[in-house]
């Protein structure tokens, strides 16, 4: 049986203390355990950690050089968000699995996090310009994100139309259902709207709907 440690991470002490966010990573992780042969030795939960402190992560990968262990993480995101970030942790020669996307090896989880980057960048450029132009028409933001959501429903509209050619060309070679659909841009490495490389059919449902309201 192969041996793994765990690496889970909060975004805030009242989760860590809650179990809010934690328990969906440790449940991710147990049931890709049970059903791929590993033992998990051990865990490392990291609270409120910064891109440039994680104190949580270096000891779990350090344990993993020790024990010749694999390094397992729910999604992507729990590893970091930067992409040096994770390309030193990708360069430390730990085996790493990614639950939610389990066939990527280093190469490609270094790939899917530069195209969740790039990703997040540019939603982040498109709002900031949307919100300049709302600012010099004069429209009052407010505290109700009103202005912001409506930026928001545009940037997710053209996100699915991006995305339309592939739907079309999946649904010729039969895979229509939203499960089937899910499981397909999983396969394939296809990034969400929010930058994370893991598709649901509730998502899936949510962006036939955009798609055909449009």
């Amino acid at each position: 049986m192969k041996q793994a440690i765990a690496y889970y991470r909060v975004s805030t002490c009242k989760q860590g203390r809650s179990g809010l966010g934690l328990e969906a990573q440790q449940e991710a992780i147990m049931n890709y355990c049970k059903l791929n042969d590993y033992e998990l030795i051990d865990q490392v939960i990291e609270i409120k950690s910064t891109r440039k402190s994680r104190i949580g992560l270096m000891q779990a990968l350090k344990m993993c050089k020790k024990m010749k262990a694999t390094l397992i993480v729910s999604k992507l995101d729990r590893l970091g968000r930067d992409v040096e970030q994770i390309a030193r942790i990708v360069k430390s020669n730990v085996d790493i699995v990614v639950t939610d996307n389990p066939h990527a090896n280093r190469f490609t989880i270094h790939i899917l996090a530069a195209v969740a980057e790039e990703h997040r960048r540019k939603i982040s450029e498109a709002t900031k310009e949307a919100l300049d132009v709302a600012k010099k028409r004069g429209t009052v933001l407010g505290q109700n994100g009103k202005t912001l959501s409506k930026i928001n429903r545009k940037a997710a509209e053209d996100f699915a139309l991006k995305l339309l050619p592939l739907l079309k060309k999946l649904k010729e070679k039969g895979v229509q259902s939203v499960r089937a659909v899910s499981k397909e841009l999983n396969i394939r490495g296809v990034p969400t709207f929010r930058g994370t490389s893991r598709w649901h059919p509730g998502t899936i449902h949510t962006l036939l709907k955009r798609l055909k309201a449009l």
